[in-house]
């Protein structure tokens, strides 16, 4: 009897062990503007990844990957127009930039509202 309640004790103690804490991982929305566009955003710290989802009303969806990270900003990296590009957010100043490296790249630098919880896992 003590030895079932003993071995059922210790198994759900190593499933609680194992079960991470922070297995969520909260979905952001940001808007941003300037005078051309409006974009919006969608990022996770946890998933590490950035998502351009919109331009003016089209949709769209390109990927970045979170380089470096922070509670209020972001450094991600990835692709746009085939350019190599990187997109850095600060939630400080709440400004957006998307820098292209290459010469015919373009560097766009947006004002954003504050970011929207839009999907709690």
């Amino acid at each position: 009897m003590f030895s079932k309640l003993l071995f059922t004790f210790f198994t759900l103690l190593i499933i609680i062990i194992f079960i991470p804490n922070n297995s969520n991982a909260n979905i952001y929305q940001l808007i941003c503007k300037n005078n051309k566009n409006t974009t919006v955003w969608v990022y996770s710290f946890k998933r590490k990844a950035v998502i351009l989802t919109k331009i003016n009303q089209g949709k769209t969806k390109v990927n970045f990957t979170i380089e470096r990270n922070t509670n209020t900003s972001f450094v991600s990296k990835g692709a746009l127009s085939k350019l190599k590009t990187n997109v850095t957010y600060d939630q400080n100043s709440n400004q957006l930039s998307v820098l292209q490296t290459s010469l015919r790249g373009s560097n766009q630098f947006y004002q954003c509202s504050k970011p929207l919880l839009i999907k709690k896992e």
